[in-house]
């Protein structure tokens, strides 16, 4: 951002199993705190959307099934942060303290199952680059909104 923050946003969709999906909600804003890395960035931005995922799991849950469960529907994130990814799956430490709370607290939430995986893609398949970067292409977001499926 030109006063030197970071933006952070994400998409929240309810896919079936044949890729089709409905958007449920989206989030882009400036990040809270100032963030040394682009990973910090990132990891900020996918433990909001985790959590903002979990709380409309939890509400469909119950609405659905009589229970405020939110693992009655699986949540898998994307995410074109490859050191995001690498760090989820790796025993090591990242060397920012504050940072390391963000991604223990990421890392809970796949062990207890709250999140069923991470996954990597490529950032020009990435649907909510548009939402963080001025200029980045929306191409992506707009050709799946108006076929209503998804390709990853």
């Amino acid at each position: 951002m030109p006063d030197g923050g970071s933006r952070a946003g994400y998409l929240i969709m309810l896919a079936g199993y044949s890729g089709t999906f409905s958007p449920i909600w989206w989030n882009s804003k400036k990040i809270r705190r100032v963030v040394r890395s682009t990973l910090a960035a990132e990891t900020l931005a996918r433990a909001e959307g985790i959590d903002a995922s979990i709380f409309i799991c939890s509400l469909l849950g119950e609405l659905v099934y009589g229970k405020p469960e939110a693992n009655l529907f699986p949540i898998v994130c994307f995410t074109d942060c490859k050191s995001l990814h690498d760090v989820l799956k790796s025993p090591k430490f990242v060397s920012e303290k504050r940072l390391r709370l963000e991604i223990s607290g990421i890392k809970e939430q796949l062990q207890k199952g709250q999140v069923k995986r991470v996954e990597w893609i490529s950032s020009d398949l990435q649907l909510a680059d548009c939402l963080t970067k001025k200029g980045a292409a929306n191409n992506e977001l707009r050709k799946a909104l108006h076929s209503g499926v998804l390709t990853t």
